[in-house]
């Protein structure tokens, strides 16, 4: 096992093995830090749905990038989804967030890709 996959394979583990936050759980941190700007309740948000990001970013691996990057640009679509996320819209979490991780995995992959593939 080399140690990009041994990376991935535990931060996988450890997404999987996070706790998944009903509605009134949800609501609660995402009012924490909207408004009190509580980093531990943004940390549990965002560990809480890491999962959803790691199951976005593997979509895009055909593309070619590196699963790690991948990854690492679906936590980052995570992190503006929270920083953005409006709890009085009535919107569950997961769903806002979609979009942002998705936008961010494609703008990653539009930079990156070359429809010239070298040797």
């Amino acid at each position: 096992m080399t140690l990009q996959t041994a990376r991935e394979f535990s931060l996988t583990r450890t997404a999987m093995k996070a706790e998944l936050l009903d509605a009134e759980t949800e609501l609660e941190l995402a009012y924490a830090w909207r408004d009190k700007r509580d980093e531990a309740a943004l940390h549990r948000l965002i560990t809480a749905y890491m999962r959803l990001a790691i199951s976005m970013a593997g979509k895009f691996k055909r593309y070619g990038a590196p699963m790690n990057d991948l990854i690492q640009e679906a936590g980052l679509g995570l992190m503006k989804a929270a920083d953005k996320f409006d709890p009085d819209r009535g919107v569950r979490f997961s769903t806002y967030a979609v979009w942002w991780i998705k936008a961010s995995i494609q703008d990653h992959v539009m930079r990156n890709w070359s429809m010239v593939r070298t040797g």
